[in-house]
Parts: C-alpha cells; sequence; structure tokens
C-alpha cells in the first residue's frame, strides 16, 4: 500500500464532535449570549458602568470654562461667624457682596424651607407662646424679619434657589412659587405626567423666598444601582409643568437664556440651550464629565467674602454655587473620579459642561450597536478560528479583543459618545474559551486514540521480537508469559512499600510487563549447537551462552538509537543486558553491584532464575516450587537485592500459581 492509500484511508476519529459541531456550538454561543444579556440586562449594565468608569478616567478631561466658583461655608466660617444656620441677614449679605462683585448668577446650594428663628419677631413669638413672656419692640422697622431681608438680596441679586422634588408618595398639592422651564413650540417630549422623571411631592423654599427669585432649580441626583453617580437629570416633571436642576437654571440664568426648546428623537431627547444642544438620555438625564477629583473648582471660604478679603475681580461674571463644607453638613457623592466627591461640585460640573458645550452622550441605539458588535466578532471570529490552531485562535482573539477596545475607546475620547465593547469582547471571550475547550478535548481524543494504536503497535513489536527467540529455542515461549506473569506480581507487591512506591507507577509497572519478553532476545545470536544443547556447557559454550545479554543489549540499542533514548525499549534495554547480574557483582556482562542494578534487571533476575528452576530445559531437569525456592535462599546473599528477594518470599505461593496455570504442555 502506497502513502496515498494509507492517508486515504484515516478517517477523523470517531465519539467525538467534528469542526461542524465546533463551529455550531460557537456561533450558538455567539447569538445566545446577546440574547440573554438582553434579557438580563443588569448584570451587563453593571460591567458597562465600570467599563464606563475607567474610560472615563483615561480621557482628556476637556477644557473647562473658569466660569465657576464655589463659596463654601466651611469650618473657619463657622468660627468667624457663629453656628450653622446661619441667620438670614447674613446670608443675605453674601448674596450682597457676589451681586456687588459683579457674579453672572449665584446658584444655592442651601434649602430655606422654614422661617427664620433668629428673626426678632419669630423669638417675641416663640417668648409668649412657649414661656408666656411679652417682649415689646418700638418699631418693627428698626427690626426687619430676617426673611424679608434675604429676599430682598435674592430680588437684587441673580440668585437662583435651589428645591428638592420627592417620589413614590401620594401628590400633595404645593405652593411654592416654582420656575417652570418656558419651552419654545415644537416640543414633542409629550405630556409631563408620561415623563420618567415625573415627582409627587416638593420641599421647597419659604414663598416669600421663591417669589422675589427669577430663577430656582431641584437638587436631585440619580446615582446608578451600584452606587456611582454617572448621569444627573437636567429637566423633571411636576404637576402639568417641566423644571429646570440647578446647574440648568443657573446657566440659564447667566446666558440670559429664557427659553429652550426640548425635542425628543425616537428614545431619547436633545434641549437646546442658546445656540448648544445637549443630548439627554431616555430619563431627562445627562452623563457627567467631571473634570477630575474633588476641588476641581476653586473655592473661596465665606468668611473671607464676608470680611472682604476676596477681590472683586475673582467673582466677577462667574456662576457661584453656594454650599456648606462644614463637619456634619458636607454632602458626598461617589463618583466614577473620587469615591467622596462634594455634592455641590456635581452641579459645579454640570454647569461647566454645559457652559463649553462638552457633553457625554450615550445613544438609545447604543444597546442595539453593541449587540450587532458583538453577533458580527462572534461569528467573524468563529468562521475564521474552527480550524485554527491554538496560536492562530490566540491571535485572533487578542487582536480582536484590542481592536474592539480601541475604537469604542476613540470614540469615547474624541467625541464623547459611548459604545460599550463590553458585550462583543464577553461574546469573544466566550468563543474563544468554548472552541479552544472544544478542539482542546477533541485533541485530547485523538491524543487517547494515537496513544491506543501506539501501544498496540509496541506491544505488537515487542511480540515480534520475542517471537524471534522462539524460533530459536521452541521451550522459551511459555518462558516469556511466566516471566511477564512473575514480574507483574513482584512489581505489584512491591508497589505497596514506601521505597519503591514513588518508582513503580502503574505506567511504569506496565512497562514492565511488556518489556520482560525481550530478557532473551540476545539467544538469536547464540547458536543452535549450544542453545539446544542437552546436558551441562563447557566453559568455552557457557561463555558464548552469556553472550547472549550483550547480544541483546546491542539488538535494542540500535532501534533505540533510531526511535530515541526516551522509547518505550529503555526498560527492555535494562532487562535484557542486566538480568544475569547479580547483588553481590559476580554476574554477568557488567559485573554491576547491588543497588547500581537497575531495578528492572533486580526484578528479571528472580523471576528469570525461579522459572528456570521450576520449568524443563534440554540441559536440566525440573525442581519443584519448594526446592526452586530452597535453591534460591541458598544463593540469596549473592544474587538477589534482599528487599525483593523478601517479598518474592511473601508471595511465593502466587508464583507457584501462575508456574502451575502457564506450565508447558508437554511438562
Amino acid at each position: 500500500m502506497g502513502a496515498e492509500d494509507i492517508h486515504a484511508g484515516r478517517k477523523e476519529p470517531t465519539g467525538w464532535p467534528g469542526y461542524k459541531f465546533i463551529t455550531c456550538a460557537g456561533l450558538a454561543v455567539t447569538i445566545g449570549l446577546p440574547l440573554l444579556a438582553l434579557l438580563a440586562p443588569t448584570v451587563l449594565g453593571y460591567f458597562n458602568g465600570k467599563l464606563y468608569d475607567e474610560f472615563l478616567l483615561r480621557i482628556t478631561p476637556g477644557r473647562a470654562s473658569h466660569r465657576i466658583l464655589i463659596v463654601d461655608v466651611d469650618e473657619n466660617s463657622l468660627r468667624e461667624h457663629g453656628q450653622w444656620p446661619w441667620p438670614r441677614y447674613k446670608m443675605a449679605t453674601l448674596l450682597d457682596r457676589l451681586n456687588q462683585a459683579g457674579a453672572a448668577a449665584i446658584g444655592l446650594d442651601i434649602l430655606f424651607p422654614e422661617k427664620d428663628r433668629t428673626s426678632l419677631a419669630i423669638i417675641q413669638e416663640n417668648l409668649r407662646h412657649d414661656l408666656n413672656l411679652t417682649l415689646e419692640f418700638q418699631s418693627s422697622d428698626l427690626f426687619p424679619d430676617n426673611d424679608r431681608l434675604l429676599a430682598d438680596a435674592i430680588s437684587r441679586s441673580p440668585a437662583v434657589l435651589g428645591y428638592q422634588f420627592l417620589f413614590d408618595l401620594p401628590p400633595v398639592p404645593s405652593d411654592c412659587g416654582l420656575h417652570p422651564l418656558n419651552l419654545t413650540g415644537g416640543t414633542n417630549v409629550g405630556a409631563p405626567a408620561h415623563f420618567q422623571w415625573n415627582a409627587s411631592r416638593i420641599t421647597c423654599n419659604l414663598r416669600l423666598l421663591t417669589e422675589n427669585a427669577g430663577h430656582s432649580g431641584f437638587f436631585n441626583v440619580s446615582p446608578d444601582a451600584d452606587g456611582i453617580l454617572r448621569s444627573a437629570p437636567l429637566i423633571m416633571a411636576y404637576g402639568d409643568q417641566f423644571y429646570p436642576s440647578l446647574a440648568l437654571a443657573s446657566v440659564m440664568k447667566a446666558l440670559k437664556i429664557e427659553r429652550i426648546a426640548l425635542t425628543r428623537r425616537i428614545n431619547e431627547y436633545d434641549l437646546v440651550l442658546g445656540r448648544t444642544t445637549v443630548p439627554l438620555d431616555p430619563r431627562g438625564g445627562l452623563l457627567i464629565k467631571y473634570r477630575g477629583r474633588a476641588k476641581t473648582f476653586p473655592y473661596i471660604s465665606a468668611a473671607d467674602l464676608l470680611a472682604g478679603r476676596v477681590p472683586e475681580a475673582a467673582l466677577k461674571d462667574k456662576i457661584v454655587f453656594v454650599s456648606t463644607s462644614a463637619a456634619g453638613l458636607k454632602e458626598f457623592r461617589s463618583t466614577p473620579t473620587d469615591p467622596l466627591f462634594p455634592g455641590v461640585e456635581v452641579h459645579a460640573t454640570i454647569a461647566d459642561n454645559l457652559l463649553t458645550a462638552d457633553f457625554l452622550h450615550r445613544p438609545a441605539s447604543a444597546p442595539g450597536i453593541e449587540f450587532m458588535a458583538a453577533l458580527l466578532c462572534g461569528m467573524g471570529y468563529v468562521c475564521a478560528t474552527a480550524k485554527s490552531g491554538a496560536l492562530r485562535s490566540f491571535l485572533l482573539f487578542s487582536a480582536g479583543a484590542a481592536g474592539i477596545g480601541w475604537i469604542s475607546f476613540r470614540l469615547f475620547d474624541a467625541r464623547g459618545v459611548f459604545i460599550s465593547p463590553m458585550m462583543p469582547l464577553l461574546v469573544l471571550t466566550a468563543d474563544f474559551s468554548l472552541l479552544n475547550l472544544l478542539k482542546f478535548r477533541r485533541e485530547e481524543h485523538k491524543s487517547r486514540q494515537q496513544t491506543r494504536d501506539l501501544a498496540l503497535a509496541q506491544a505488537a513489536i515487542i511480540e515480534s521480537l520475542a517471537a524471534l527467540t522462539e524460533t530459536r529455542d521452541p521451550e522459551t515461549g511459555g518462558h516469556i508469559k511466566r516471566t511477564q506473569a512473575y514480574v507483574r506480581l513482584l512489581a505489584g507487591a512491591l508497589r505497596k512499600q514506601r521505597d519503591f512506591s514513588a518508582v513503580l507507577t502503574d505506567d511504569m509497572v506496565d512497562l514492565l510487563y511488556q518489556s520482560a519478553p525481550l530478557h532473551d532476545i540476545g539467544k538469536v545470536g547464540v547458536p543452535d549447537r549450544i542453545l539446544l544443547k542437552p546436558g551441562r556447557f563447557s566453559e568455552e559454550e557457557f561463555a558464548e551462552i552469556k553472550r547472549h545479554t550483550t547480544i541483546g543489549r546491542d539488538v535494542i540499542a540500535a532501534i533505540q538509537h533510531r526511535l530515541g533514548e526516551r522509547s518505550f525499549l529503555s526498560i527492555a534495554h535494562e532487562i535484557t543486558s542486566t538480568h544475569h547480574e547479580k547483588w553481590d557483582g559476580s554476574g554477568y556482562p557488567q559485573g554491576l553491584q547491588g543497588e547500581k542494578i537497575p531495578l528492572s534487571g533486580r526484578l528479571m533476575a528472580i523471576a528469570d532464575m525461579y522459572d528456570a528452576l521450576t520449568s524443563g530445559r534440554v540441559y536440566k531437569e525440573v525442581l519443584s516450587h519448594e526446592e526452586a525456592v530452597r535453591v534460591m535462599s541458598e544463593h540469596a546473599r549473592e544474587s538477589f537485592d534482599p528487599r525483593i528477594f523478601k517479598t518474592f518470599l511473601e508471595i511465593q505461593e502466587d508464583f507457584h500459581q501462575v508456574a502451575r496455570r502457564l506450565a508447558d504442555p508437554s511438562k
């Protein structure tokens, strides 16, 4: 049969799926994983959020407007002006200072829902109510109401009040005097009642203060499910109106914008603020492009402002947010850039994004784009690597993953558009893992089948070599089978002992069993007149018969040279050349002594002598089992490893059973 016939006769190994199955499995994962992600978006959303955070930390921060300033009621302010809350007249003084310095807008990140208890009129009323004491004043004009003082300061300044919307509570009518958005024509967002952020209640400022303010906005922000604040609503619905956030209202005040447009595109919104179009998500929120960690924007202590220690130039045309960072009063948010980010800086960052038109955006079509990208990447990868090796598969996976990640990051950095690579990466990773697992199992199955075939070939080679000896010595056939069994018995008993357990593994015992038949292969080189001679050998004949060990060694060595030193014949080489060595060094052919004799040779020496004594030869009579053991015991000191011979004595009855079962038919 020629080489072509051999290759043509080869078949794919049965019992394990082929490349078609591997391809179908990869395509099933490619389609199934994105569908599963769409059905259970929470987990994917979590990983998308974490990846978004990593991107945000690595993109170019963007240009700042340098028009944002924060006035902070800090610890120093409380030391100089007393505990919080301050009397409203002091807040009025602070607003007047900002107004006189030319601030473009003053966003108050502070709520004034109750009357000022430090007003003399309130003190008078409380004393009469609580202690039945009457405090008389000559003229109320000398002691004006603190809330009125603050209201007047608000009316004189570009102040923007803040308030808090409440949700999931029964609606209660309010008389807060809020400032709804003045939307231009063409708005197609539908009724406010259908807007996702639809408040049911409100915590607002005193009506007196609201009436004197031209603008106001809500404080509300909404962290994601993992507690990270990535976006904030710019618009919320309340009743039958839309209302702006504090940041949006402050920017509108600073830019003197009275009307805005709000339009809906499929499942997202566009807010037109002057000449700037602001992309909003389906809930009316804006992804916040943080400029860095806390203290991104300049801070001024309220104490310094009240004391006149701040130059007016530092405040002119600025959007100023007033808040407090004193202990126990400061509000923190966990953001992608800082786990302790001041709440007032969230409003400041949004205002800065609006002023610079520097936006981040996740389109409503992003999930669909990610789904299609995952399908295309997965299908392309499966088709390209179903039949490829591990290296090409890994290189394509690495290149694909790196390319997807790079494209997504560049799009985010350059355009501010977040299309998450997470779903395509998950599909690629799943396909890479599954395909390589299936291919590994396939190759493992092929390897096992090849190993079985090789083992059969090895056994056939050994049997063929052993058969050479049988053609020269008819008595050798039974001898081969018996010595095989003796070696296995002896090795199996020894492996239970600590000294031999590490060496005599299952594979080693099998190799000893397979190699034992070759111990006398060298006899093919001994002349028949000596090999088949009845009676005792002369010295010259015995010298010739001893050559069978070196002949066998050389034959095996020649084959080994072609197969490699670590071939399956390495044990056969040891057995062939050393099974006639003796423990005291008086054996042949090398005169090895003690443990210099390979373990395989020491085992074979006992098996060979026992069989030689208990089986018939043309030159000797058969000994009984008992006589054979006695003779071996007499020569044990000089011939055998004492530990191995001791084990032989313990299992000698097993040897006897094998000898009877495999006895030569003629005996």
